[in-house]
Order: structure tokens, then C-alpha cells, then sequence
């Protein structure tokens, strides 16, 4: 962004601390009057280091750190690192501990997409919807506390399975939680689409086209709102997802409407997920049997090789690259997150909006600054 100014021109800096801002970063704004026109994302004010601490880690040292990357995302940030270590060492995940981790990974989808919708409601005025948000995210967390023992982050996933298997009764929560959070959801939708303020504030605001989405290397729901229909659960199947029937949730607008509709869709999808998982799945050990590979997996030196895989995270894209030298730690370890090509995203968004557009538009990216300060 050229930091010069003309006349009625000025620089706003919102953040790194601000009520719009999700987490820490600063976007710097230039504006004429009360148009935006230009602006730049500055990130790196929460800098971990994760990718050298885990190549400083054991590889079972490691699930708990990944589980940091963004809290919200644990459970695949869990699956895209334990992915690479079955990879590595050829370990097949019995299929059961695949249906479990299934669940529980979509049951981390609809978490993370109610508190994001309930953040961005809150930026846009609609306080309470964020109450609403909150509250039917506490029983969805409460289901995953009675299987992974933990709220936020679970350290869940073992190498070849799962620590544990599901508690008795889990199904019939399962189908309490759902009748309600489904009645939840339908109510959010109409809510949005009846409101015409917020409507006026949402529709044609902050297109994002699919060529810009594309090029930036944009994933997850702000890319299926521009009408593509990617999504790694199909396109590259992994754990029991073949074995599923489920539609990739699309909208073509790929304004802020577009990008807050195709997360209402996708809670419905992952509950009808979870459910066709409770149905279907079998008995059977939750560890590959004649194995050294369980809950308590000892220091494993893993084989020698690189690799990378990939999950379809709550916001797209999440994959790890992964150097092995054959000891019992990673030698190299790259993280690909959804969230940094997301931000990339927003300057384009929001040249030629007004000022008050900004939070609308940022907030439905629903972005994870944790993440991309990995």
C-alpha cells in the first residue's frame, strides 16, 4: 500500500487491538472521505513458532501442540499431523477409530462455525445473535467433552486410532442435541434473511469472484460462496468419507450473505454426517491389532521420508509437510493453514467500500489470526 496521501485522503490503522478485529492482527486502511482505497494485513503480533517447536518434539509430543495452532480447529489440525505420521510409518486406522474421528471432527465443524457466525453477527450490530450462537455451541461442546474428556483442546487422535471410544449413551445425546440445534439453525436463517437492515448490509457487500479466490489461493466456505465446489472430503477423500453420503455446500454470490449462508448449510451437512456415522459404524478394535501402535503409543522412531497431507478444516485447506530422517522426532515440519491466503483475500474485498462495511466483511471470512501466526 503506498503510504502517501492526496487530498481528503487519510490512514486508519484498525488494530492490532480492536472490537472488529477476531484476533491480533492490524489492517491499515486508506481512505477518501469514507471509501477504502487501499488497505494492506499486517499479521505476526502472536508469533508462536509451532512448526520448530514440533521438530524439538517426540511425534506423540506433538498432538498436543498442534491442537494450538487454532483452538477451534483442533481436531483437524490433530487429523492433518497424525495423517502424515500413518503415512510415514504405513499404519491403517481400523475402521471404527475412523468413524469415531469422523464425528468428532465434523462435531468441531459446527463449533467453530457457530462461534464464528456469532462473531460476526456481533460486528455487524446483531449482539444477540451471539448469545444464541453460544448457547447451542455449549451442548455441541459438551458432547465432544464426554467423548475427548477436554473442551477446547483434546489431544484426541493416536497414531493408527483414537484415545477413546464412545461413551454409552452417545448416540441418544447425539439425536437430543441435534433436534434442538437444528431447529437452532433454521431460526438463525430466517432471522438473516428476514431482516432487511441486515440485509442491506450483506447483499452485493465484499464479492469476493472465484478467479480472485483462485489466484489468491483462498479455501474452505469463502471459497464455495463464489460458487466453487472444492472441498478435500470428496475431491481427496480421506478416513470413511467415501463411505458417506453428503453434498458440498455452495452459493454462487460470494458476498457476505453467500459466505454466512454456506456455513448454515454446512452445519445441516455435518449433522446429517454424524448421524449416517452413528448408523453405520462397526464394531471392532479402535487400534490396528499386532501392533505396537495404542493409546499409550511408546517413542516410535518413524521411517525415513517425506510427505504431506491434507484435511478439510472448519476454514479450508489445512496441510502439513513433514520431513522424517527415521528418528523420534520430525526433521521438518511445514504447516499449509487456510487462514493466511484467507486474509490475503480481504484487501481486494474491501477497496471502494465504506468504512462501516469493513467489519461485515472481515468478520465473514471468519478468520483465525491464531493460526495464521503459527
Amino acid at each position: 500500500m503506498d503510504e502517501k496521501v492526496g487530498p481528503s485522503e487519510m490512514i486508519v490503522h484498525l488494530g492490532p487491538q480492536h472490537p472488529m478485529m477476531p484476533g491480533p492482527f492490524r489492517l491499515n486502511a486508506k481512505l477518501r472521505g469514507e471509501t477504502v482505497v487501499d488497505s494492506e494485513v499486517e499479521m505476526g503480533w502472536i508469533h508462536k513458532g509451532i512448526e520448530k517447536i514440533l521438530e524439538n518434539k517426540t511425534y506423540l509430543q506433538g498432538i498436543t501442540i498442534v491442537d494450538r495452532i487454532c483452538y477451534l480447529a483442533a481436531l483437524t489440525n490433530e487429523e492433518a499431523y497424525v495423517g502424515c505420521v500413518e503415512k510415514l510409518a504405513g499404519i491403517e486406522v481400523p475402521p471404527r477409530a475412523q468413524y469415531i474421528r469422523v464425528i468428532m471432527e465434523e462435531l468441531s465443524r459446527i463449533q467453530s462455525h457457530l462461534l464464528g457466525m456469532g462473531e460476526y453477527a456481533s460486528f455487524v450490530g446483531f449482539v444477540s445473535m451471539f448469545m444464541y450462537t453460544i448457547r447451542d455451541r455449549e451442548d455441541v461442546m459438551t458432547l465432544m467433552d464426554s467423548v475427548t474428556g477436554a473442551r477446547v483442546t483434546h489431544s484426541f487422535l493416536r497414531f493408527g486410532g483414537v484415545k477413546d471410544d464412545l461413551p454409552e449413551g452417545f448416540k441418544d445425546d447425539v439425536k437430543r442435541v441435534f433436534a434442538s440445534l437444528r431447529k437452532a439453525v433454521d431460526s438463525y436463517e430466517e432471522l438473516y434473511s428476514s431482516d432487511e437492515i441486515y440485509k442491506s448490509r450483506t447483499v452485493g457487500i465484499g464479492v469476493l469472484t472465484a478467479e480472485v479466490a483462485k489466484d489468491i489461493g483462498v479455501s474452505g466456505p469463502p471459497l464455495r460462496a463464489t460458487g466453487v465446489a472444492f472441498d478435500i472430503r470428496r475431491d481427496e477423500p480421506y478416513l470413511v468419507y467415501p463411505d458417506l453420503d453428503f453434498k458440498v455446500c455452495v452459493q454462487k454470490a460470494g458476498d457476505v450473505y453467500a459466505r454466512v449462508q454456506v456455513r448454515l448449510d454446512e452445519m445441516r451437512e455435518s449433522m446429517y454426517i454424524i448421524e449416517q456415522c452413528l448408523d453405520q459404524i462397526p464394531d471392532g478394535p479402535l487400534f490396528p491389532e499386532g501392533t505396537a501402535y495404542g493409546r499409550r503409543t511408546p517413542v516410535m522412531r518413524v521411517p525415513a521420508g517425506e510427505v504431506f497431507h491434507r484435511v478439510e478444516d472448519p476454514r479450508g485447506e489445512m496441510g502439513f509437510y513433514m520431513i522424517s530422517d527415521g528418528s523420534d522426532k520430525p526433521y521438518r515440519v511445514k504447516i499449509r493453514g487456510p487462514v493466511y491466503p484467507t486474509l490475503q483475500g480481504l484487501p481486494p474485498l474491501i477497496k471502494g467500500v465504506r468504512v462501516a462495511d469493513i467489519v461485515a466483511i472481515a468478520g465473514s471470512m471468519d478468520t483465525c489470526t491464531s493460526e495464521v501466526d503459527r
